[in-house]
C-alpha cells in the first residue's frame, strides 16, 4: 500500500493506515462495493480495529473473499441482500439477516436516500488525467453510495479497471483514501458437466439471432454463453459481465449493432472475473442497476432474452431461488426485473434452465416449493429448460404446465410428480 498525492486541485486526504475511530460511530450502517471489487485493505482494518467503535451493523452484498467471519459479530451485526457468494457460510451459520428485495428497488432506495447507509468503503480506479475516479469492477451502486453516505472512504486500486464513458468520482467525494496494488477478489471459477452442456444445446434454440441477452453466472450460464458462438448480432444487456461473456463476444456473435441504448456496446453493471486481460477489443459500458434493471430499459430491447437458473420450480410454474435445504438464503437479486423486462419486450422471453435432479437426486421439478417460497410467480412463468427438453409454460393451463415440466423431470421422477399432482387437484 502505498500513499500517493491527488490532483493539486484537491486536498490530499490518502493516508497510510486509517484510525476508523474518526469516522465510524457506534451503531453505524457500514456498507462496501462488493465482488472483485471488495476493499479488502480496509476490511481489514475494520476488523483489526472493530473493537474501537462499538457495536455497528455491516450490510452486505455478493462477495468473493471469506472476510467477514462469525466470530467477529462480537461487534459487526451483519445484514444484507442475501447469502451470496461466499456470505452464503454466514447464511447457514445464522448469523446474517436477510433483506429479501429486488435488486433494482434496493438500489432507487439507496439513491433516493431511503436506504440510509452511514460509512461507504469503495474500491475505485484510476484517477484519471483531470484526477477523477471511477469505479472500476463495481458499478451497481458504488456512485450512490459515493452520494449518499456520511463518510466515503476509497481503495484505489491499481488493478481496477478504468472503462471509457462510466460515471466518474470526484476526490473531493472522498474522506479518505488508501492505495493498493493487490490482486483483486478472484471469482469463483465453474466446471461446467456434459449435463450442463445438453441443457445448453436447447436453450441456444430458443435464442434468435439479434436478441439481446441477460444471462446470469455460474456453470451452466457459461455453458450457454459457449453454446450462443455460433449466433449473429446478439446483444448484451445483463447484470454481471464474466469472462465467458467476454468469449462470446470475442467470438464475433455479438455486435449490439440492434440495441436502442447502448448501441455497440455490452451493457452490464459488474465485471465478475479477477485480473482483466485487455479490455480494449470489448465495447463495455457499465451502468448503475437502478438504470440497468428498470423496466422501460429491459422492455425496449430488441427480443430481449433473460437465461436464469434457479432452486426449484413447481408444477405451476412457481420458481424458488431464494430457499435451499439448509434454509433461507434469501439472493433475489435482478431476477425478476430481468424475467418481466423480457417478458414485455417485443419478441423477448424468459428462460429458467435447471437440472433436473440436484446433486442429491433430488428432483428440481417438484410439486410443491420448499419453505412455501416463491420468488419468480406463476404468472411470469414462460420457459423452463432441463437435460429432458424445453417447455413454454405460457398461456397453458395449469393442468397443463403439470403435464409439460412432468415431461422433462427425470424419467424415474415422473410417475411421484404425476402422482402427486393428481392427489392434489
Amino acid at each position: 500500500m502505498s500513499a500517493e498525492p491527488m490532483s493539486a486541485s484537491y486536498p490530499d486526504r490518502t493516508v497510510e493506515r486509517l484510525d476508523l475511530r474518526r469516522w465510524i460511530r457506534e451503531g453505524d450502517r457500514v456498507m462496501w462495493s462488493q465482488g472483485n471489487a471488495e476493499p479488502l485493505t480496509l476490511l481489514e482494518q475494520l476488523i483489526d480495529q472493530r473493537r474501537a467503535f462499538g457495536q455497528i451493523d455491516v450490510f452486505l452484498a455478493l462477495s468473493f473473499s471469506n472476510t467477514m467471519r462469525q466470530e467477529y459479530c462480537d461487534v459487526f451485526h451483519y445484514e444484507g441482500l442475501g447469502g451470496l457468494g461466499a456470505n452464503s457460510r454466514l447464511s447457514r451459520q445464522g448469523v446474517l439477516e436477510v433483506h429479501p428485495m429486488q435488486l433494482g428497488q434496493f438500489c432507487n432506495d439507496l439513491h433516493d436516500g431511503r436506504f440510509p447507509v452511514d460509512v461507504a468503503f469503495v474500491q475505485l480506479a484510476g484517477p484519471d488525467r483531470d484526477g477523477n475516479y471511477s469505479a472500476g469492477f463495481d458499478h451497481t451502486y458504488t456512485r450512490d453510495l459515493v452520494s449518499r453516505a456520511r463518510v466515503v472512504i476509497a481503495e484505489v486500486n491499481t488493478n481496477a479497471p478504468v472503462l471509457p464513458g462510466a460515471s466518474t468520482i470526484r476526490p473531493d467525494e472522498l474522506d479518505a483514501v488508501v492505495h493498493t496494488d493487490r490482486p483483486v477478489c478472484p471469482a469463483p471459477v465453474a466446471v461446467s458437466d456434459e449435463v450442463d452442456r445438453k441443457i445448453a444445446a436447447h436453450v441456444a434454440e430458443l435464442v434468435p439471432d439479434r436478441a439481446t441477452l441477460e444471462v446470469g453466472i455460474g456453470a451452466l450460464p457459461s455453458c450457454v454463453l459457449e453454446a450462443l458462438a455460433g449466433h449473429r448480432d446478439l446483444g448484451i444487456h445483463t447484470g454481471m459481465i464474466t469472462r465467458p461473456m467476454l468469449s462470446l463476444i470475442g467470438s464475433g456473435a455479438v455486435t449490439n449493432a440492434f440495441k436502442p441504448v447502448d448501441t455497440g456496446y455490452s451493457t452490464g453493471s459488474i465485471l465478475a472475473f479477477d485480473q482483466p486481460q485487455r479490455l480494449d477489443p470489448y465495447p463495455l459500458r457499465l451502468r448503475p442497476s437502478r438504470e440497468t434493471l428498470h423496466f422501460t430499459a429491459l422492455a425496449g430491447q430488441p427480443s430481449m432474452v433473460a437465461i436464469n437458473t434457479a432452486v426449484e420450480i413447481d408444477l405451476s410454474g412457481q420458481v424458488n431461488a431464494e430457499y435451499v435445504p439448509e434454509g433461507y438464503v434469501g439472493a433475489v437479486g435482478g431476477l425478476l426485473d430481468f424475467v418481466r423486462g423480457a417478458r414485455a419486450s417485443d419478441g423477448g422471453r424468459s428462460i429458467f434452465a435447471i437440472h433436473s435432479r440436484t446433486s442429491r437426486g433430488r428432483s428440481r421439478i417438484v410439486s410443491a416449493l420448499a419453505g412455501g417460497v416463491v420468488t419468480v410467480p406463476r404468472s411470469d412463468a414462460n420457459w423452463v429448460v432441463t437435460e429432458w427438453g424445453a417447455v413454454d409454460l405460457a398461456h397453458a393451463s395449469l393442468s397443463e404446465r403439470a403435464r409439460r415440466l412432468i415431461s422433462i423431470a427425470h424419467p424415474d421422477d415422473r410417475e411421484a410428480l404425476s402422482k402427486a399432482w393428481h392427489d392434489r387437484n
